[in-house]
């Protein structure tokens, strides 16, 4: 019978799972690794819930970054933020079979590995739409004086892109809300930046934008209206550049208040 470790859809939920799995001494070709919100139960399959351990995690983090490299790690928590079913059983086997390699960091490489070659992959899209983010988040300025912006990314990229904003606006308070996973990074003027989970909606209906931010807005409309050229405006273009989906929380493309 295959035991299913069911593990939170985060980093460290996965790496405990990897833990547990580990630890259960069942064979590694009798257990493997589902994210909770992987629903599709199977016959002749012993199901175990897994709760997040951070001490657990950093145990096989550490192990992870000794062994396999910094590289194989980074692929593993870029992978992680990805919305794929399989994503936590190919990071339990690219660990498997790297921690069974004479140098582990090797593993990285092994594309021709169809576990190394998902996380691989995973890794990639995930970074993509990080790097699209950066370009396309936009702040706004509440009475209070904190910069706020919201994303509705596809992968759980809050973790990743905060560093970049943090080195960006260091003299800035400033907030990220991820408005799917009800998340925000919270960075304090010239200090680091810290991640909240469960973040009540109703407290951000209850913020304001002050009157300030409404003049910046509108004069960055008008210069983009300015400087716009009628007898070459291609839409086509603009929307491979720029899609839809990310105009919803872009400044420039709204006349909402938050």
């Amino acid at each position: 019978m295959i035991r299913v470790f069911q593990c939170e859809d985060s980093l460290t939920g996965i790496m405990t799972g990897v833990y547990m799995a580990w630890d259960s001494h069942l064979g590694h070709q009798n257990v493997r690794l589902e994210t909770a919100c992987d629903q599709n139960m199977e016959l002749f399959c012993e199901y175990v819930q897994v709760e997040p351990d951070l001490l657990r995690a950093e145990k096989v983090i550490k192990t992870v970054r000794t062994r396999l490299g910094e590289e194989a790690y980074e692929m593993m928590a870029y992978a992680s933020a990805c919305p794929h079913a399989g994503k936590a059983d190919a990071i339990y086997r690219m660990i498997v079979l790297g921690l069974h390699l004479p140098d582990g960091k090797n593993i990285s490489g092994m594309l021709t590995q169809p576990d190394v070659r998902l996380v691989f992959e995973l890794k990639r899209k995930v970074w993509h739409i990080a790097h699209r983010y950066m370009g396309f988040v936009r702040f706004r300025e509440l009475e209070n004086g904190v910069l706020l912006s919201e994303i509705d990314a596809e992968a759980d990229i809050l973790a990743l892109i905060a560093p970049h904003f943090s080195d960006r606006l260091p003299l800035e308070n400033w907030l990220i809300y991820d408005r799917r996973r009800k998340k925000a990074a919270v960075h304090r003027a010239g200090g680091g930046h810290i991640l909240l989970e469960e973040v009540d909606e109703e407290f951000m209906d209850r913020l304001r934008v002050s009157a300030e931010d409404d003049c910046y807005d509108a004069l960055w409309k008008s210069f983009h209206r300015s400087i716009g050229i009628e007898s070459r405006s291609n839409k086509q273009l603009q929307m491979h550049m720029l899609p839809m989906k990310f105009r919803s929380f872009m400044n420039e493309f709204q006349d909402r208040k938050i």
